[in-house]
């Protein structure tokens, strides 16, 4: 890995590295989708850390009032599944790639905030909005989360971007 520590790039590649950084996360929400693994696990940097730890008090939804505790539970149980954050590629993709094809999720990325901070390198937000159908059987039937990614990016010596750090933030999770 190669990373400069400045920004020498002229306004027109910079413009082109930002929409390349869009792209790498478009990716990223499209595979999960679509649980397309490998391709999800091909957006992050062999080295990278994945963070998903937050995880506020789920709410009923469009209210403040927390959800039964057999709700809550299982979530608690399946988070203390993972040991956070997980270090590297090939864990990020062994934590998702026994998730059931009929947990269906719906991801929309929003209001990216990019900034180079060198030729190679990059810190990004961007909000989110994410819907997930659980299986039959399951104690949980329907999530909604509200919240942002704080990621970091390099460019690699291939010159294709990847996320290097990704934490979750959510601000709300409602579930039924």
């Amino acid at each position: 890995m190669t990373a400069s520590a400045e920004l020498t790039m002229s306004i027109a590649d910079q413009l082109f590295a930002i929409e390349q950084i869009k792209q790498v996360k478009s990716k990223y929400a499209y595979s999960a989708d679509r649980h397309k693994w490998d391709d999800f696990a091909s957006v992050f940097a062999p080295d990278a850390v994945f963070d998903e730890s937050d995880f506020p008090t789920p709410l009923q939804p469009y209210t403040k009032d927390p959800v039964p505790s057999t709700l809550s539970d299982y979530f608690k149980q399946s988070a203390e599944k993972a040991e956070w954050p997980l270090i590297g590629r090939d864990a990020i993709l062994a934590a998702h790639v026994d998730l059931p094809d009929d947990h269906v999720m719906v991801h929309h990325i929003m209001d990216p905030y990019i900034v180079l901070t060198s030729d190679s390198t990059a810190t990004a937000r961007f909000r989110f909005e994410s819907y997930h159908w659980f299986p039959v059987g399951r104690p949980v039937k329907h999530m909604h989360n509200i919240g942002a990614y704080h990621e970091t990016y390099v460019r690699l010596d291939d010159g294709n971007w990847y996320i290097h750090t990704f934490k979750l933030e959510r601000q709300r999770v409602e579930c039924v």
